[in-house]
């Protein structure tokens, strides 16, 4: 043991983004399922402002894009320059209860490109619990890191059941960790040693390599183990036609990781027709690295757009 419980990797992409707009108003316009989120943000910067809050550009839900952390996120960075207040995004992730198991979303917003956090220690965090369950700030951030811009990510959603979420994934946590050490071995090896120097080097074979290599360790296994069969055939699909593949958090999106957008095409277009064949639904969507973090800006009359 430790002493330190989480851990995780991610990558900020361009695509899909979100848009959310902020603005002063004679009475809050807020939907509903964020209006506690709004009395909570108003709460704890000690302000009294009514708000307009639209989601202009929504991000996909409960596919494993980290949606509910960018909104929240977005929406109190909008609120605090309203109000002058300027609040950095961890600080905004504790009002808001994020980053309590991941710190992959928070970084993400803050500065983009390939991320690293060092999971919580036990003193601040006991217990395995998803974000939504813990009280535990967002953790450190080990390795912060632009991807090439000519790495691109093709992401297949396919139209099948949402990723856990509620209570159904807090059950996952409370059944399946800790995983085995053996594993948080092997994955902390294969970040160390394979990943990490494959970025800096700028090695997208070694960096598919090692993405791929997760997927059958640790709590990344038992993601991808609850998922439905089609995510082990979309698997099959990428293994062959990019360097790297995987399930990003509980899916059910997946990936493959490729050279230029002329190869994203390609993957892209055998995706489809992979989806076309088999009779399902979904997205494709292709997108490179989003080096910067969020933007959000202040417009004449006070709304800000993030």
């Amino acid at each position: 043991d430790m002493g330190r419980i989480d851990g995780g990797i991610g990558v900020a992409l361009r695509d899909p983004s979100l848009r959310v707009e902020v603005a002063e108003a004679s009475e809050d316009i807020v939907p509903d399922d964020l209006r506690p989120v709004v009395d909570l943000l108003r709460s704890k910067m000690g302000v009294n402002t009514s708000y307009r809050i639209e989601i202009e550009r929504p991000l996909p839900q409960h596919v494993g894009l980290g949606s509910r952390t960018q909104t929240l996120l977005a929406i109190g960075k909008g609120i605090s320059l309203i109000e002058g207040l300027d609040y950095p995004p961890r600080e905004i992730a504790r009002i808001v209860r994020r980053g309590g198991t991941s710190g992959i979303g928070v970084a993400a917003f803050e500065r983009g490109g390939f991320i690293l956090d060092g999971g919580h220690s036990r003193r601040v965090k006991p217990d395995f619990l998803p974000s939504r369950a813990s009280s535990a700030p967002p953790p450190p951030v080990l390795f912060q890191h632009p991807l090439p811009e000519d790495w691109y990510f093709v992401l297949a959603i396919p139209d099948v059941e949402p990723g856990a979420h509620g209570e159904k994934e807090i059950d996952i946590f409370k059944k399946f960790c800790p995983v085995p050490a053996r594993d948080v071995e092997k994955i902390s090896r294969i970040i160390l040693l394979k990943i990490l120097p494959a970025i800096i080097e700028r090695d997208i074979e070694a960096f598919g390599e090692g993405i791929t290599a997760i997927q059958n360790l640790g709590f990344k296994r038992v993601e991808c183990d609850l998922r439905d069969k089609i995510i082990k055939d979309l698997f099959e699909v990428l293994r062959n036609s990019s360097y790297g593949h995987g399930m990003s958090s509980f899916g059910p999106t997946v990936f493959g990781v490729v050279d230029g957008e002329g190869a994203a095409k390609e993957l892209e277009h055998e995706l489809a027709s992979f989806f076309k064949e088999r009779g399902i639904s979904g997205k494709l969507i292709r997108s490179c690295a989003n080096n910067e973090g969020a933007n959000c800006l202040l417009v004449e009359g006070n709304p800000v757009k993030t």
